[in-house]
């Protein structure tokens, strides 16, 4: 028989069969032949980690050799470090030998911190391994080599035991009796690391990109670990990361390119990585390499519409790898660079969405996600819970067909129609009925823009109808269309008995959200919300909101921002996408306060419970305005100012009239005496706002006004001579000397020439723009608080740090001052003022679920009030509750709505809970912000057996040991003392009351009838004050009147 050479099967059989045997010999000891060859085992391993361990070897020497043991360890910081040795010489025998060991372990990886021994180290793993190795010759060999040329080999794990598992150690020494006190406070204490966004959520819910310039902003910190971070910079070169994103396209980019999701330094330049969506629908990545060069390529399919993809760009080295994952299509590309990636993720800001430098996507982002240091597969599948259940594409494509259904019955209405008659042509009775009856064909009766309407669109149907036979335009104006729809929906569901027909008239709202009038699509997410009239239903209602906003729908966007900057209605607190939302209003905001119109009105922060103000509200008719309009014509420059101030932003009821309130500031400007006038009559000439434009009229005035030291009209005079004659330093001496009197925008002004670099002398100075907006946006000026808030975002190395919540505060205060969000509540008041309940409710819950907090405070004193059972019959949610709530979280809480929820949280409401602790909290705000109202509800409080928290007696100034006696007498005395009038007679009695308990209850019968008497004399002495008090409030009433 011939052997196979090693080439064939056998032969790599004996050869794999013998490796096998010498590796299991050189590890176990086991010789292959019979003679007694060097073996070494360990007869009794420990499984743990520990102190005071033997073990016993079993060993046997074929030389003179040497015997070694060793612990290896390692630990987050290093690995196989030796932490315990021990060899000698063995010589050979006829049998084995054995030795016991003592395994004497540092103390920092057996015991636990004490006071004598600190940081102590935690072992992640550890080897035990034994070997016998030839006798050296050269005593100075590393043990490594040792182990390597090893004649037998022998290893066993051992398991450390958890830093705070381990026994403490008994060090025979003693401590001072302070040392020991303070070691036994401390010993147990548990070190936390701080948690490390390895993997880094750059969004976590959903957003609503309207394909503008604004974007989600995120921005990567340094790992706080200094091995995580020498890892990250390491990896800087040759990064090894995934990206992972899901997109919802609803159209393709209109520009050649659109943000998705990209990465830009400080200098606002792009890096790695740059996801972009091209004009053709494709994705264009782009990255830096690390020779500076930037290199990109396209994915191999374009992403298409009204379906959720996920997307997931994997960087490895010099590789990029494109995973683009639509429904059951899956489109995959590797691409290799020329050479590795270079990537710093703590450098810039990474943008979800559009910016300042490019337009974003049109359409949904939803979860995104970075692992920074690992490379994640993508798995085929449905996209997340959320997400599916919205619906979006139900929702285009139901919408689309309904839109062409529209287009066909409207043209098919317009054919109808009888042509035109010209001027030398007469109609006979023939052509009249020939145009409106044809003749029955025998084919198919009707098309399908021809049959009867079904009964949930019959109300669209007559509109078209309407349109159609009043020989409209060609096109179907859709958004017109939904507008008139939603007119009609508002006159059916505010009629009377109308809020028991909102559930059977939802369709007609989606119907017109649906043409185009997003509003509708708005109040229709708020009535979900709150089970106004339907049932409630957050997902519907976060699906509308969601559609609304991605179409630039004001009032939508800025309930998204307020949800999640307050984390309202269980939305998650995230700043960086309350801020997307907000910065979109506000930069609305600023263009919409230079373009007034009739359908905005000016934002007033009017409570229904200010008395005084609700008097002030007027008509165009009311008597008020009537007086002041007569004033105004008899030349009264106070009058003219006001009428012209009303007519202009439509403020206390007056519509907008920009063409009648010019007429009244030129009144008043002809008169040449009045600064104000002249001035407002000079900006509407040099803008050509209700007037025809003319800027030498308008210099002219301006002049004038300047020349009478009015600080607004030398500030403008800058603006003229900025825009229109490109004189910057003439610009620059108006504004600075604007500036230096105080004027709000003159700083705003010289900081934009700071940023564009155009300041005379000056190169670009993005640090003194920022200072320049944040001297105006104090100031009150909401142009530069905008431009403020995106340095806040973006930051500036070295000098400003990225402030999120601070920017949401400041675009929220902005977008407040939106003229849409004002027609919204100026309804809501009107309706309020002439007692059309239903009206008022409607709109305030809709400025409310806005985030406007004044709307908050008077929807839930609508709520409260529950005017002819509204309320209670047809909205599901405590609105009173919520929306007192949510006023009471607000940057300045009214004190007012404090102690509503104060008494809220004291009295149990339906299924919550009484709350002591939170009532106490709110009557002590109250009580903070002066209200005597919150003193003596504290009073009460206290009086029922409540026990205030020393944290609240401090801040009402009380000592910590102040009886509960001498502390409801403090609470009524300061309440009593209190300047508001109102206060002065229930505080009085509830002290008197007070001082008659105590006196009753701790004193004799002789002290408690002189004590009697003298309270009552103190009681009429009390009367004849409040008496005096309220005949003097009468007096002052009728002198007022």
């Amino acid at each position: 028989m011939r052997l196979r050479s090693l080439g064939s099967n056998g032969g790599r059989a004996l050869c794999g069969w013998t490796l096998l045997c010498q590796l299991f010999a050189s590890h176990a000891g086991f010789s292959t032949q019979p003679l007694l060859r060097s073996s070494i085992t360990f007869l009794n391993p420990p499984d743990l980690l520990t102190a005071g361990q033997f073990l016993q070897v079993h060993y046997n020497c074929e030389g003179i050799q040497v015997v070694n043991i060793e612990v290896l360890a390692s630990s987050s910081t290093r690995s196989l470090v030796p932490i315990f040795k021990k060899s000698w010489v063995c010589r050979p025998g006829s049998a084995g030998e054995e030795r016991l060991i003592r395994l004497d372990l540092p103390d920092r990886v057996v015991y636990r911190e004490d006071y004598f021994m600190r940081h102590p180290i935690n072992v992640i793993d550890a080897l035990l391994r034994g070997w016998i190795s030839e006798y050296p010759s050269d005593t100075s060999s590393a043990d490594w080599d040792s182990y390597r040329e090893a004649a037998v080999r022998t290893f066993h794990f051992l398991r450390p035991v958890p830093l705070y598992s381990r026994p403490q150690k008994d060090h025979w020494r003693t401590l001072r009796w302070d040392q020991e006190l303070i070691w036994r406070l401390r010993k147990d204490e548990i070190p936390q690391c701080k948690a490390e966004q390895e993997v880094a959520p750059l969004l976590s819910f959903l957003y609503a990109c309207t394909g503008e310039s604004f974007g989600v902003i995120r921005s990567l910190d340094p790992y706080a670990d200094h091995l995580l971070e020498r890892q990250r910079q390491r990896s800087v070169f040759s990064p090894r990361c995934t990206f992972s994103t899901w997109l919802y396209l609803v159209d393709w980019c209109p520009v050649r390119f659109c943000g998705v999701l990209y990465h830009l330094d400080h200098n606002n330049e792009y890096i790695s990585p740059s996801v972009l969506l091209t004009d053709k629908g494709y994705l264009h990545v782009q990255v830096n390499l690390v020779s500076g060069d930037a290199h990109a390529f396209l994915s191999p399919a374009p992403v298409p519409l009204h379906v959720w993809c996920q997307v997931q760009l994997v960087l490895d080295g010099h590789t990029g790898n494109l995973t683009v994952v639509c429904g059951d299509a899956v489109s995959k590309m590797l691409h290799r660079f020329p050479e590795h990636v270079l990537l710093d993720d703590t450098r810039g800001v990474f943008i979800l969405g559009g910016s300042q430098y490019v337009l974003g996507m049109s359409g949904f982002f939803g979860p995104t996600v970075y692992h920074r240091d690992r490379i994640t597969p993508v798995f085929k599948g449905r996209p997340p819970k959320l997400m599916e259940d919205l619906e979006f594409s139900q929702w285009h494509l139901t919408c689309q067909s309904f839109q062409k259904e529209c287009v066909a019955r409207y043209r098919r209405h317009r054919s109808l129609t009888a042509p035109e008659l010209t001027a030398d042509s007469c109609s006979d009775v023939y052509r009249e009925y020939a145009a409106r009856y044809h003749a029955v064909s025998s084919g198919p009766q009707c098309t399908k823009s021809e049959e009867p309407p079904r009964p949930r669109r019959a109300a669209v149907a007559r509109l078209l109808r309407k349109r159609g036979e009043q020989k409209g335009p060609a096109s179907l104006d859709t958004g017109g269309l939904g507008k008139s729809l939603y007119t009609l929906y508002m006159k059916k569901v505010l009629s009377p008995e109308g809020l028991s027909r909102i559930r059977g008239s939802m369709p007609m709202l989606l119907q017109a959200g649906c043409l185009g009038y997003h509003p509708a699509l708005y109040l229709a997410s708020v009535l979900h919300e709150t089970g106004f009239g339907v049932r409630r239903d957050q997902a519907k209602a976060l699906k509308l909101k969601l559609i609304a906003a991605q179409k630039d729908e004001r009032l939508s966007l800025m309930s998204l921002g307020h949800k999640h900057h307050k984390g309202a209605d269980n939305y998650p607190v995230d700043y960086d996408l309350s801020y997307a939302y907000y910065s979109n209003v506000a930069r609305q905001t600023m263009a919409d306060r230079v373009q007034p119109d009739k359908n905005q009105a000016f934002v007033e922060y009017i409570r229904l419970t200010d008395e005084d103000l609700l008097k002030h509200q007027t008509k165009e008719d009311d008597d008020l305005f009537m007086w002041l309009k007569f004033q105004a014509k008899q030349g009264v420059a106070s009058a003219q100012q006001a009428v012209g101030r009303m007519l202009f932003w439509g403020q206390q009821g007056i519509s907008s009239n920009l063409e009648a309130a010019v007429k009244f500031y030129e009144r008043g400007a002809l008169q040449q005496k009045d600064p104000v006038l002249m001035y407002d009559y000079g900006v509407v000439l040099l803008r050509g706002q209700g007037v025809r434009q003319n800027i030498p009229k308008a210099l002219e005035f301006l002049m004038k006004a300047a020349d009478l030291d009015f600080v607004p009209a030398i500030n403008s005079l800058g603006w003229y001579y900025e825009q229109y004659v490109k004189d910057y330093k003439k610009a620059v001496e108006y504004w600075e000397r604007a500036d230096q009197l105080g004027n709000p925008e003159a700083p705003f002004n010289l900081g934009i020439l700071h940023y564009h670099g155009l300041y005379p002398g000056k190169a670009k100075n993005n640090t003194a723009a920022y200072m320049y907006y944040f001297k105006s946006a104090t100031r009150g000026h909401i142009d530069a608080a905008v431009h403020l808030c995106a340095f806040w975002m973006y930051g500036i190395p070295g000098v400003v740090i990225r402030q999120p919540h601070d920017a949401v505060v400041w675009t929220k205060w902005v977008s407040e001052q939106n003229g849409y969000l004002g027609a919204v509540v100026r309804r809501a008041l009107d309706a309020y003022l002439e007692q059309s309940w239903p009206s008022a409710l409607l709109h305030y819950i809709q400025a409310a679920e806005a985030g406007f907090e004044i709307a908050q405070f008077n929807a839930a004193y609508v709520c409260e009030q529950d005017p002819v059972g509204l309320v209670s019959r047809h909205v599901q949610t405590d609105c009173a509750w919520k929306y007192y709530n949510l006023s009471t979280h607000s940057e300045r809480p009214p004190s007012y709505a404090q102690i509503k929820m104060g008494d809220l949280f004291y009295a149990p409401r339906g299924r919550k809970r009484r709350d002591v602790a939170a009532a106490v909290r709110m009557y002590k705000e109250a009580a903070l912000q002066e209200d005597p109202q919150g003193l003596y509800s504290l009073g009460l409080l206290v009086e029922e057996g409540v026990s205030l928290p020393l944290s609240t007696l401090h801040d009402l100034g009380f000592n910590s040991s102040v009886s509960n006696y001498t502390l409801v007498i403090e609470l009524y005395r300061r309440c009593r003392d209190h300047e508001e009038e109102d206060s002065y007679v229930p505080c009085s009695l509830a002290l008197l009351s007070t001082h008659l308990q105590y006196v009753w209850t701790f004193h004799g019968f002789l002290l408690k009838c002189s004590s009697a008497a003298a309270i009552v004399i103190v009681s009429a002495l009390s009367l004849m004050t409040i008496l005096g008090r309220l005949q003097s409030g009468a007096l002052n009433l009728y002198q007022s009147v």
